[in-house]
């Protein structure tokens, strides 16, 4: 059997986004979201606030992108599921600053990059943090430069 390896069988088959973009030879090009209105796509930059969904084990991590690149991904966030807690001890008064690890996830690991970014009424975790803490996540990191 034959099986026509083009770009759009290879994405459904890894279930990746249509927004993700792979050359040839699978190859990671470049991820991003399509401008509203256009066909044109919008690089995922440095600075972009992403939810990164992992396997092996499996785990989302939700930060700012630092790099992206064939090698893997550079996020400075936390586990998804420490989320909430990451929060209560912001707001803790008399807790210490509490800021995000920088880590490095290889390419062999990734599953999904995603923009952190509302959908309908759900908001993003960003709009969550800064509701919760009164700032963005922006402002609260940038204590820590």
């Amino acid at each position: 059997m034959n099986f026509n390896w083009n770009g759009r069988a290879r994405k459904r088959l890894l279930r990746l986004p249509e927004t993700v973009a792979l050359n040839s030879s699978g190859t990671l090009v470049s991820c991003g979201k399509l401008k509203e209105g256009s066909r044109k796509l919008l690089p995922m930059e440095p600075n972009s606030i992403v939810v990164v969904s992992l396997h092996s084990p499996k785990e989302k991590i939700w930060g700012i992108l630092l790099s992206l690149n064939p090698s893997g991904i550079t996020v400075r966030g936390i586990d998804l599921n420490s989320f909430d807690h990451f929060v209560s001890q912001i707001n803790q008064l008399d807790a210490e600053r509490v800021g995000l690890p920088t880590v490095f996830f290889p390419m062999t690991r990734v599953e999904r990059v995603s923009l952190d970014e509302p959908s309908g009424s759900i908001p993003s975790m960003a709009d969550i943090f800064q509701r919760k803490i009164g700032r963005s996540l922006f402002d609260y990191l940038a204590q820590f430069a």
